[in-house]
């Protein structure tokens, strides 16, 4: 247990080991946790193993895709939990673009290509706030654009009240001490700052602003003076990952006040989409950023570690957009995410309810990865047809009919949630790809995109690295296609995919 102090007074502890046991074994006097399937509960100690507690104001963060520990919020998520199980779909998280406007200009900006400039209505937005509460909902995170260029921020946040935990996302331009501190009085438990390098130069340059650097440094100060859980959210580059700069960064970050880290990986949508050059590869960069997700959760010296791509795996919680996670943009429209631009409606014309259904009828439950990975091709196909994002309804339907979710993640699986059920697909289309000499994720990527295509049938696949050869077998399986090696000749392999 590694405690942080200020003024003597004690602030912060982070959990690990022992300490961290003792607080699951106090959750075990609730009785609503009680009532859960041993098998599961064990599955959630031996999932948390690689994470690291934080617990500050007495209350627990565990997870960052949950709510922390000793809240109303916390409550309202566990008692949910048996309606997961028998596969009833609600917002239980959602993020919400209060605005679109935005003072810097951000290299890997997934709110890129919106049109529609004007802030969420305040009236509309404490109304869906309550709806999202009354569905379900007790995780909600406010976004933009830049939220904290609103004037009625405060009052944003004390509309969501205890029911849910809330998250802010900045920039950290506007959130100086004095209003740090009053956004907590009014119910804020936490803010994410954005910070991408220890070094102004490249920090500024990859915001799109001069001085960006010195913002983000002194609002995660001024977040953390405050008493509000800070965390520093993250976009590292394959440069800085291979660089070997990632321990430094990290530690430069808990100096300055960061309790945690939210890192994720560059993601092919908003400003990078049709961008493959800037996704990690999974044999090299994602798999070192798990390592440190691993690893340094277990060293005091480091903060709370999130690597997303890790949390969001085939082994843990996996994807939950457009089943248990939702986006809202500024216009009202909603989406699975920030990151995937389908719009399913609008709640200021078919209503929250109405636009959730219409989208959870289309992804039926979590996604054993994330669901861009699998259809980020498509998205730029949708934006160079239609030139803005989010893409209509109409292309989502087409995208979705395409991209299923046919294999849920382990925690859903071990809650014994029920599989998705789809018409099976017949194809009598026999194809051929030569992906000789292409580079780790492509691959991948060109696979899936020609089995979208295809919808079934036989497809021919020509590689000449045991790991493409690997990373197309899991492809195909994850999309319900059967794979095998046909053939093996001075290292090329021919597999064969069928549906």
């Amino acid at each position: 247990m590694n405690k942080l102090l200020l003024g003597g007074i004690e602030l912060v502890k982070y959990l690990i080991g022992r300490a961290k046991d003792l607080v699951m074994l106090k959750m075990l006097k609730s009785k609503e946790i009680r009532k859960l399937d041993r098998k599961f509960l064990f599955y959630l100690r031996e999932s948390s193993k690689y994470e690291k507690f934080v617990e500050i104001d007495g209350k627990v963060v565990m997870n960052s895709q949950m709510p922390p520990y000793g809240t109303e919020a916390f409550n309202q998520f566990i008692k949910t939990i048996p309606q997961i199980k028998e596969g009833k779909k609600f917002p239980l998280s959602c993020n919400i673009a209060i605005t679109n406007r935005c003072n810097f200009s951000c290299w890997h900006c997934s709110n890129w290509g919106r049109e529609t400039p004007e802030d969420f209505p305040l009236e509309l937005l404490k109304e869906t706030i309550w709806k999202l509460q009354e569905m379900g909902n007790s995780f909600i995170g406010l976004t933009g654009g830049e939220p904290t260029l609103r004037d009625d921020l405060e009052e944003i946040v004390e509309a969501i009240g205890t029911r849910s935990h809330t998250i802010l996302f900045t920039n950290g331009e506007k959130l100086t001490y004095e209003r740090a501190k009053e956004l907590k009085r009014r119910g804020l438990f936490s803010a994410s700052v954005s910070l991408d390098h220890f070094k102004p130069e490249i920090h500024d340059k990859q915001r799109g602003y001069d001085g960006a650097f010195d913002i983000a440094v002194a609002a995660i100060k001024a977040s953390n003076k405050a008493g509000l859980y800070t965390i520093a959210g993250v976009v590292p580059t394959r440069g800085m990952i291979n660089n070997g700069e990632i321990p430094t960064f990290y530690k430069f970050l808990k100096e300055i006040g960061a309790h945690e880290v939210r890192v994720l990986a560059p993601i092919p949508t908003g400003r990078l989409v049709g961008n493959n050059d800037a996704r990690w590869c999974g044999k090299d960069e994602e798999k070192q950023m798990w390592e440190y997700h691993m690893k340094l959760n277990k060293d005091k010296d480091f903060p709370k570690i999130s690597e997303f791509s890790y949390l969001e795996s085939e082994g843990l919680l996996g994807c939950m957009a457009g089943t248990y996670h939702m986006f809202i943009e500024n216009d009202g429209t909603v989406t699975p995410c920030d990151m995937i631009p389908l719009s399913f409606g609008n709640v200021k014309k078919e209503g929250l309810e109405a636009a959730f259904n219409a989208m959870t009828e289309r992804f039926q439950s979590p996604r054993h990865e994330c669901y861009v990975r699998a259809a980020h091709a498509l998205f730029k196909k949708g934006f160079d047809k239609e030139g803005k994002f989010p893409l209509s309804k109409e292309t989502a339907m087409e995208i979705t009919g395409k991209v299923r979710n046919k294999k849920m993640p382990k925690f859903f699986q071990v809650l014994g949630m029920p599989p998705p059920v789809f018409e099976k697909e017949k194809g009598k289309e026999k194809e051929k790809l030569d992906l000789r000499n292409l580079e780790c994720p492509e691959p991948v990527w060109r696979t899936q995109e020609k089995m979208w295509d295809m919808k079934g049938g036989v497809l021919e696949v020509l590689v000449n690295e045991e790991e493409a050869k690997n990373n197309v077998e899991d492809t195909a399986k994850s999309e319900g296609w059967s794979a095998k090696v046909e053939s093996e000749d001075n290292g090329e392999y021919l597999l064969i995919l069928s549906s």
